[in-house]
């Protein structure tokens, strides 16, 4: 027979680990494995007290014998003398298995809302690490338009996990484009580099790459990495470089920061800088999708205007790139597009709303 459990044992120990945890940000990882563990228990004597809430005054299964027979019969006997009391036992067990459904319900959302938080603070911790590394000049950054900036990425993008796990794709897609199945070897530059996401993988699949970020927050933590990273602002980079220099150019949600005529100048500067068979690669927000460009995409208070991707092929084309691959990227998570889809009306809408929110483009360099 299994223990009971106690409960109030149970949620001491939850508000206790919270508690200590709380006090140490570096170990939040540990936080999840606790709750969720501490959560499967309550929700296993949920389960239990739920399925036995309306057995008080039953009879147990019995065999078909005389003397179960008689049993029954004296139980049912009981029952009638225990008429003012058997109910309240029953109604009193039906509102506890309620209670600690509740109970469940109120733990799931504080682990939720402690996770949060944690993330939250995981982030902030990790920012003044390299903000207050001798020498970066950063001191007061942490009131800085920098910070700010760089602080949305955190908040809006996700993390870096997600963020690295959807950029994968694109390091196959490049190489795909490389001319004779060659490698892209040479220098790669990734504009407006971020948090480093994309120079990570790029270099762990052997490629010399580097970055620029006008943004000393973001060059500092990519820096903290490990990162060959420059702070400056990408036009003028890209004028101090060589002519056909670079093998691959990438700007991954740069350009919709960008006023037209600085864009126009981004993309012709890097048509100089890549070697003729160069590659360049960009990912941008899809106006197409209409929650994007009339609501998510003004999440970013730096985006000066959605693109949409027949104008950037255009752009593309002027100063000297061949499209040679256009993709369709990061949809709404399944669970929150429209059902009965095969209705060719709900499939048209739910793409219009909950399909690709981001599209890119991959150019080559014409001799």
């Amino acid at each position: 027979m299994k223990p009971a459990l106690n409960v109030r044992a149970v949620i001491d120990e939850i508000h206790g680990r919270v508690e200590r945890e709380g006090r140490s940000p570096a170990n939040s990882s540990n936080t999840s494995g606790g709750v969720n563990y501490d959560l499967t228990t309550l929700r296993a004597a949920y389960g239990r007290l739920y399925e036995i809430r309306n057995l008080v005054g039953q009879m147990p299964p019995q065999p078909a014998t005389t003397r179960a027979r008689i049993g029954a019969r004296l139980v049912r006997l009981v029952q009638r003398m225990l008429f003012w009391y058997t109910p309240q036992i029953l109604r009193f067990h039906n509102e506890t298995a309620l209670v600690l459904g509740e109970l469940c319900k109120i733990v799931e959302k504080q682990s939720d809302s402690i996770g949060d938080a944690q993330k939250e603070i995981t982030a902030q911790r990790r920012e003044r690490e390299f903000e207050s590394r001798p020498g970066t000049g950063t001191s007061d950054l942490a009131r800085s338009p920098a910070s700010f900036d760089f602080s949305l990425q955190d908040y809006f993008r996700g993390p870096e996990t997600d963020t690295s796990e959807k950029l994968k794709g694109w390091l196959d897609a490049i190489e795909g484009e490389g001319l004779s199945g060659r490698r892209l070897d040479g220098p790669w530059l990734d504009i407006g580099c971020g948090r480093g996401e994309w120079l990570s993988l790029a270099s762990q699949r052997g490629y010399d790459i580097s970055g620029v970020d006008s943004s000393p927050v973001s060059v500092g933590y990519c820096k903290s990495k490990g990162a060959r990273v420059s702070h400056a602002d990408a036009i003028g980079y890209l004028r101090g470089l060589a002519d056909n220099s670079l093998a691959v150019a990438t700007a991954f949600h740069v350009v919709e920061h960008l006023k037209m005529d600085t864009l126009a100048t981004l993309i012709a500067l890097a048509a100089q800088k890549l070697r003729p068979d160069g590659i360049l690669a960009i990912e941008t927000p899809d106006p197409a999708n209409l929650l994007m460009s009339s609501h998510h995409f003004w999440n970013d208070p730096t985006h000066e205007r959605p693109i949409p991707r027949a104008l950037m092929e255009y752009v593309f084309q002027h100063f000297g790139f061949s499209v040679l691959r256009r993709l369709r990227l990061n949809p709404f998570p399944p669970e929150e597009r429209l059902s009965h889809t095969e209705f060719e009306p709900v499939r048209r809408v739910d793409e219009l709303l909950y399909g690709p929110r981001d599209y890119g483009l991959i150019g080559r360099r014409e001799s």
